[in-house]
């Protein structure tokens, strides 16, 4: 979810897809490289639009159909993982509509986290890598849900990686998966506390010893930081 400037709660009326839609929530990026994002209901349906329609021209004729374009790819490759945003469809080149999960950051939840809940989690980061998608921003607790049944699910995906899951690639997802793997630990330690032990602890001390010489860590931290200034 991108950094906002206002979170407004409204009730207007939109189309999309050829159908009136209540907007029932609009949260205004602050950045120019960000959508905004729209919650979207009707009939007891809820979408996410995520929108560059309103935005600089640079973010409507270059970034947001290339940033769009690449999460649509990343969420079709994606298709039938539970507990993952599933495309709907677009509005245009400047406007996604993803499935909602209902539920809320894990940041923001306030009743206790399920004992297996982080078990879960590892099984979905395990169906994305299995298929070659590496999300890679694990760490930010807004893109890790918990859903209405307190089940874990992951949002946000257009920072994440793509690599064919062959025989070539293969020795490279498992790599860079560990990213994923060892930001979940993280914030089971973090969340879950009474269930980690000292060997996960050293894990993830050593882990964040050797990601100082990571050459692809400082160049993926360099990238974001490019992107988040705008």
């Amino acid at each position: 979810m991108p950094e906002t400037s206002n979170d407004k709660n409204v009730t207007t009326k939109a189309r999309f897809l050829g159908k009136q839609w209540d907007v029932v929530r609009k949260i205004k990026a602050a950045k120019a490289l960000k959508p905004d994002i729209l919650i979207l209901s009707r009939k007891e349906q809820d979408l996410v639009a995520k929108d560059f329609r309103d935005k600089g021209w640079a973010a409507r004729y270059l970034w947001g159909p290339l940033n769009l374009m690449y999460e649509k790819f990343l969420l079709n490759r994606l298709t039938g993982v539970t507990n993952i945003p599933q495309v709907i469809g677009l509005e245009d080149y400047n406007c996604l509509l993803i499935s909602r999960i209902d539920g809320e950051e894990i940041k923001k939840h306030s009743a206790p986290i399920s004992a297996d809940y982080f078990d879960k989690l590892l099984q979905i980061a395990d169906k994305l890598h299995a298929r070659g998608v590496l999300h890679l921003d694990l760490g930010h607790k807004s893109n890790i849900m918990v859903d209405k049944n307190g089940a874990p699910a992951i949002i946000d995906f257009n920072s994440s990686l793509y690599l064919p899951p062959n025989a070539f690639f293969r020795p490279l997802i498992r790599l860079l998966a560990k990213v994923d793997k060892y930001a979940i630990l993280r914030l089971k330690i973090r969340f879950r506390p009474q269930d980690s032990n000292p060997a996960e602890k050293k894990r993830i001390e050593n882990f964040l010893r050797l990601r100082k010489f990571w050459i692809f860590d400082k160049l993926l931290r360099k990238l974001t930081n490019f992107i988040s200034e705008y």
